[in-house]
């Protein structure tokens, strides 16, 4: 899990970002981060611990990571790909059947840089395994930074926004908070 803590800077290479999520899978982590402006202290107090839901969206080589927050955030989504990491070797889980993905989910103020709040959850065992299932795919697909980023482009032309997206979705549901 990250060691960057509350109150901390995100990153010492950066003090302000664009408002944005990022996904990725690393070291044996689902990290899921949401950079947003100002977020206000009831949005702080939401992200540490109302419910979250996840959906999965796969049109290969891509994967939409669709999620809420309840009554924080509405249905938003990023797209990633295995081999969007610099590493050599593409990391893929490797959770066996029945068990639950933690996510880390991190909450950044995207005007100062700073983490603002964190929390990990955990994906029910039928998200764990589409996650795992989609992710190992991924590393048997080659894999072209265009088309990639043309596939992105045309589902968001096909989806004016995650709602839709949440529709054709192969499934949702609840996470588990654990902190």
């Amino acid at each position: 899990m990250s060691t960057r803590q509350i109150g901390e800077v995100y990153s010492p290479d950066h003090t302000e970002y664009s408002e944005a999520t990022q996904y990725s899978y690393h070291d044996g982590v689902h990290d899921l981060v949401l950079f947003w402006t100002n977020p206000t202290a009831d949005e702080i107090a939401g992200f540490r611990s109302q419910p979250v839901e996840f959906a999965l969206y796969v049109q290969q080589p891509v994967l939409f990571l669709l999620f809420r927050i309840v009554e924080v955030c509405e249905w938003s989504d990023v797209a990633y790909n295995v081999h969007l990491l610099r590493n050599e070797q593409p990391a893929i889980p490797n959770e066996p059947p029945g068990d639950r993905a933690r996510v880390q989910m991190t909450l950044v103020d995207a005007s100062s840089g700073i983490v603002r709040a964190k929390r990990v959850v955990g994906m029910g065992p039928s998200m764990t395994q589409a996650m795992r299932h989609s992710l190992q795919e991924q590393t048997t697909l080659p894999f072209s930074r265009f088309d990639y980023e043309a596939l992105v482009q045309q589902a968001y032309a096909r989806y004016p926004d995650s709602d839709a997206m949440l529709k054709d979705a192969w499934l949702a549901e609840s996470a588990e908070s654990e902190n």
